[in-house]
C-alpha cells in the first residue's frame, strides 16, 4: 500500500454541508485508489471569518488549508481533507478546486466551481468532477506532483473542461512513482 502511516482519511466539512453531503459516495470512492480508509465527520466547522475576501468574494485557500491543518485527531496518522462549497483561491490565481499540504497531510477541496451553475449537465458528470477533484487532492497528500499526461488523474486542471478530459484512475508513470515511494 502507497500510504506508508497513514492509516485513514478523514473528510471535514467546512460551512454548509448539505452540497457535501451530494457527493459522499465519490469521496469515499477516491479513497480506493490509494488504498485506504475514509471517513467523513457528520459536523460541519466554521468557515473562518478572515478567510473571506469581500473584494474578490471568495475564501483564501491558504487560510482554510491552516484551519484544517490545526486540527488535532486521536490519531497523528489521519489525512485530512476540508470540504467546502465556498468559492476559493490562492494569490496570483482567479480560482482553485483545490490545494494540498503534503508534509502536513492536509487539503482543502472546494465542489463550488465543479457544480455551479451547471443546470444542464447531468448530475453523474458533477459527481465524477468530484471524484477526480478529491482523488488528485489525494494524489498530492500521497506525494504526487502535478503529471504531464493530460489524461493523468493528477494532471493540473484550470477548467471544469480540463476536469472532465481526465481519466478517473492514475497513469501508470505516477503509480510508479507511488509504488516506489511506499518502497522507500
Amino acid at each position: 500500500m502507497w500510504y506508508g502511516l497513514r492509516k485513514e482519511i478523514v473528510y471535514i466539512p467546512l460551512g454548509s454541508t448539505w452540497r457535501i453531503q451530494l457527493y459522499r459516495e465519490e469521496l469515499i470512492k477516491a479513497s480506493s485508489i490509494y488504498e485506504v480508509g475514509v471517513r467523513i465527520i457528520n459536523l460541519s466547522l466554521p468557515i473562518k471569518e478572515r478567510a473571506y475576501n469581500p473584494r474578490r468574494r471568495q475564501f483564501n485557500a491558504l487560510t482554510l488549508l491552516n484551519q484544517i491543518c490545526e486540527l488535532k485527531f486521536e490519531t497523528d496518522h489521519a489525512l485530512r481533507i476540508g470540504v467546502t462549497a465556498a468559492d476559493i483561491y490562492i494569490p496570483r490565481m482567479n480560482f482553485i478546486f483545490g490545494i494540498a499540504d503534503n508534509s502536513k497531510g492536509c487539503a482543502i477541496l472546494s465542489v463550488a466551481r465543479l457544480t455551479y451553475a451547471q443546470y444542464d449537465v447531468s448530475s453523474e458528470l458533477l459527481k465524477e468532477r468530484v471524484l477526480k477533484t478529491a482523488s488528485h487532492e489525494l494524489g498530492h497528500l500521497f506525494g504526487l506532483n502535478h503529471c504531464a499526461d493530460p489524461d493523468c488523474l493528477m494532471s493540473f486542471s484550470n477548467s471544469t473542461i480540463e476536469v472532465d478530459r481526465k481519466k478517473p484512475t492514475i497513469c501508470d508513470r505516477c503509480r510508479l512513482l507511488l509504488e516506489l515511494d511506499q518502497q522507500k
